[in-house]
């Protein structure tokens, strides 16, 4: 019996590793599928939970260990299946945080709109005690190619739609919580991508004094807020992409200040997350991330 237990466990590791290793190809080949994912806890996953001691200075008691989990880049398309997001808003709501954030990209090309109505449907099962919050990125705007009126109504959509869906969208607005007593501000901005980056009036109530959040899609933008009051600055977009140099001709892609992780910019903490989804693109030894920050 004995020798039996120790064959299936050997069996079961080498499933878990075939799983992984078939994840990791398929997310390297720009396809998130759900085996990238393990709500289980039984097998090493793809997706990579990033935990991170958030050392803000001043800040009030009444908010160290506050948990807030931060994803982005969903991209809710034919290569981004809905199973995986399911899964992904699963290990989400396993880590027991108390706030959401999300910073744009919902979706990739969509121009009827049938990936908007299903990606709302999975973003209303995301659970926290203070709630989800979200900015825009710059394909959730629409297809350049499309009439005004059409990206317009669209965007419209998918912004009722979140709101229906208990989201609150942040469009160069702030908004106020209460986390036990204390105050926490959140802005969101437009994307700067879509030319709808208004920090002015964004920050036109924020005082100095409060702990501030900044949702936005675009890391680029942090670069715009020197004068405006913030602790984080939290973003995607990137997918974690770093610019690449060719002997032969200059920068290959557009050159990349923030690519991944952690910045310190002009007093300011700048956190760029790598992205949940997919634009079908080769991202070698990038794994989609769900990053939680520990306020202290």
């Amino acid at each position: 019996m004995r020798k039996y237990i120790r064959q299936l466990s050997g069996h079961r590791e080498l499933i878990n590793r075939g799983r992984y290793l078939k994840s990791a190809a398929l997310g390297t080949l720009g396809f998130c599928t759900r085996c990238a994912v393990d709500i289980h806890g039984l097998r090493p996953e793809w997706i990579e939970v990033v935990e991170i001691d958030l050392n803000l200075q001043n800040i009030p008691h009444r908010l160290h260990g506050m948990r807030i989990a931060h994803i982005s880049d969903l991209h809710y398309s034919r290569t981004v299946t809905g199973e995986y997001l399911r899964r992904c808003i699963e290990r989400i709501n396993q880590l027991d945080v108390d706030l959401v954030l999300l910073t744009g990209d919902y979706i990739t090309y969509d121009i009827q709109g049938k990936f908007r109505e299903k990606l709302i449907a999975l973003l209303g099962n995301i659970s926290s005690q203070y709630g989800v919050y979200a900015c825009l990125g710059n394909h959730d705007y629409g297809v350049r190619y499309l009439p005004g009126p059409r990206r317009n109504y669209l965007l419209r959509r998918l912004i009722q739609g979140m709101e229906d869906s208990g989201v609150t969208v942040l469009r160069n607005e702030s908004i106020l919580l209460d986390i036990n007593g204390q105050p926490l501000r959140l802005v969101g901005l437009g994307d700067l991508r879509a030319g709808d980056f208004k920090p002015r009036k964004a920050f036109i109530d924020v005082p100095s004094d409060q702990v501030t959040i900044v949702l936005m899609h675009n890391p680029r933008g942090a670069e715009y807020l020197s004068e405006f009051p913030a602790n984080v600055v939290v973003s995607g977009h990137t997918h974690g992409a770093k610019p690449k140099y060719s002997a032969m001709r200059t920068w290959t892609i557009k050159h990349r200040r923030f690519h991944s992780g952690i910045y310190e910019l002009e007093g300011k903490k700048l956190y760029v997350n790598r992205g949940l989804g997919r634009v079908g693109r080769t991202r070698l030894n990038t794994r989609p991330e769900i990053t939680v920050f520990n306020l202290c």
